[in-house]
């Protein structure tokens, strides 16, 4: 091959090496779009550099055929680093193929081939000028210029990245959202109408239900994040909150999926009576409860019934951007008709190589062949791999997610490792004296007082006697709502839902604080 051609060609075969290596330490930053566009960046110019090593190797086997004399000891060198590219090249493939949960062998790999690249072809290039450039040849002289350059840069650009994008170690919560604070709790947040274009059936008493969001207004959701909706029920608006199901990296819908509950209001109307054309508003995305590509290597799904949901953004948000992490899911429900998303599972299983789906019946059929029973430490110890290393994520009703972080807390996983989801759930804790009556409610500052029930959070009792307070996400998340208590006692659920320092400052969220006296609020 002419110098002309190959040197350029040498070049661009090390700037690929290292442009690859670059993706892919950078590949966790960024939108869901923009790592999707460095995925596809990346495969083409993997292909491209497997391409450009055929055809080195091809000329450089025309080179040495027919040669009677004994190699030189360079050439030997070049032939032994192109035989060690070979099998790293391949071995990469294989890895990215079969197991792309082993993020740090692929890192090592594509450094390694990075490495073999860039000594391969600076070996021959500084040879060839060493003989043919002189002081006429400005032409050969450019152009060494230009391949030192370019492999420079890009070994620096390699290293200054990995400094930059070293994992931070994960955290107690599920997300590096910032504590709630005084100022921005009382921002709300503006609502989006949705348009309700599709509805699916869902195992025998569940249905998914499929929005539009409007033009050009993406939620940019996380995956296992959920809206609050307002929904429109004979002519009155009822408030709940449900988990989105699809994948954030769709901009154009999202998905909820809605299992029927005997006398509930909201579950019922979805079920039998929501048709393709309604609309609603919806608030969001809240919650600290989601998948972070750039915190979680290693994640453990544990769900009990309708707690699919969450879990189910996050499997399809990690299959839609090939994220290499390793994932199991533990999927408990009464029979196999009650499952959930059971084709998707199924394919997600033939897709993903790194992802196991584990179902537990606790009521199954005479041909069932898998766990039976309710969730025990037998099961977790026989289908965890590496639980220590391990995020563990919970959502489902809330004795089952009890049972479970009781579960993996014997089995010694860190706390700061369980992470799970709550809409309002009770959290064990100060309670009222039963048989209590109606208590009282006073806003100091509107000098308005009522009686409130203590069975109701405060924001409901304030809406029901027509008092409204500022909110967002009424699941303790946002901080919309956050109030100063002047006197009484609350119960917050859950209790962590604010820091200790808001706390003692007398801050409380309305929307999951039930009281257990009268109280006074600073509003």
């Amino acid at each position: 091959m002419h110098a002309i051609v190959s040197v350029p060609l040498a070049a661009f075969f090390v700037f690929l090496a290292g442009f690859n290596a670059w993706i892919m330490l950078t590949s966790t930053g960024g939108s869901p779009r923009s790592r999707r566009l460095w995925t596809q960046i990346h495969r083409t110019c993997g292909y491209s550099f497997i391409a450009l090593f055929v055809i080195f190797c091809y000329f450089m086997l025309l080179r040495i055929k027919g040669s009677s004399d004994e190699l030189s000891p360079r050439l030997v060198l070049h032939v032994g680093l192109a035989l060690i590219l070979g099998p790293l090249l391949l071995a990469k493939v294989i890895v990215v193929r079969y197991q792309k949960a082993a993020w740090g062998l692929l890192m090592a790999l594509g450094i390694s081939i990075f490495a073999a690249a860039f000594t391969l072809v600076t070996l021959n290039v500084s040879v060839h000028y060493q003989r043919n450039a002189s002081a006429h040849k400005v032409p050969h002289s450019i152009s060494l210029i230009f391949v030192v350059l370019t492999v420079t840069l890009a070994l620096v650009a390699l290293l200054v990245r990995a400094k930059q994008t070293k994992p931070k170690p994960n955290t107690a919560t599920a997300s590096s959202e910032k504590p709630i604070d005084r100022e921005s709790s009382k921002q709300t947040d503006e609502s989006s109408k949705l348009t309700l274009v599709r509805i699916e059936s869902q195992a025998t008493d569940a249905k998914t239900l499929r929005f539009l969001l409007p033009q050009g207004q993406p939620l940019n959701a996380r995956p296992g994040q959920f809206l609050t909706f307002q929904w429109p029920i004979d002519g009155r608006t009822v408030m709940r909150s449900y988990s989105i199901c699809s994948s954030p990296t769709q901009t154009g819908y999202i998905e909820i999926t809605a299992k029927r509950v005997e006398n509930g209001c909201v579950s019922v109307f979805l079920n039998d009576r929501a048709s393709v054309g309604l609309t609603v508003n919806a608030r969001g995305p809240y919650g600290k409860f989601y998948f972070d590509e750039s915190m979680h290597r290693r994640i453990v799904l544990i769900a009990g019934g309708s707690g699919i949901t969450p879990m189910m953004a996050m499997l399809l948000y990690i299959d839609d951007l090939c994220i290499p992490v390793d994932v199991t899911l533990i999927y408990c429900v009464r029979t196999e008709k009650d499952v959930f998303f059971k084709e998707e599972l199924a394919a997600l299983r033939e897709r993903l190589n790194s992802f196991r789906c584990v179902l537990v019946l606790s009521r199954p059929g005479s041909n069932w062949e898998g766990w039976k029973g309710h969730l025990r430490h037998e099961i977790l110890e026989r289908e965890l791999e590496r639980p220590s290393e391990s995020t563990m994520f919970l959502c489902g009703p809330p004795a089952f997610m009890e049972l479970a972080r009781t579960l993996l807390k014997d089995m010694e996983i860190d706390s700061s490792k369980i992470l799970q989801e709550s809409f309002g759930g009770v959290i064990a804790g100060e309670t009222r004296t039963p048989g209590a009556g109606p208590l009282e409610m006073r806003f100091s500052r509107s000098a308005v007082t009522f009686k409130v029930s203590p069975d109701q959070t405060l924001l409901e009792s304030s809406e029901k006697n027509g008092l409204m307070i500022p909110y967002g996400c009424r699941q303790g998340i946002c901080g919309t709502c956050a109030t100063k208590l002047l006197s009484g006692k609350v119960r917050m659920e859950p209790e962590d839902a604010l820091n200790a320092e808001l706390r003692s400052q007398g801050i409380i969220l309305p929307c999951i604080s039930r009281p257990l006296c009268d109280v006074t609020l600073d509003a």
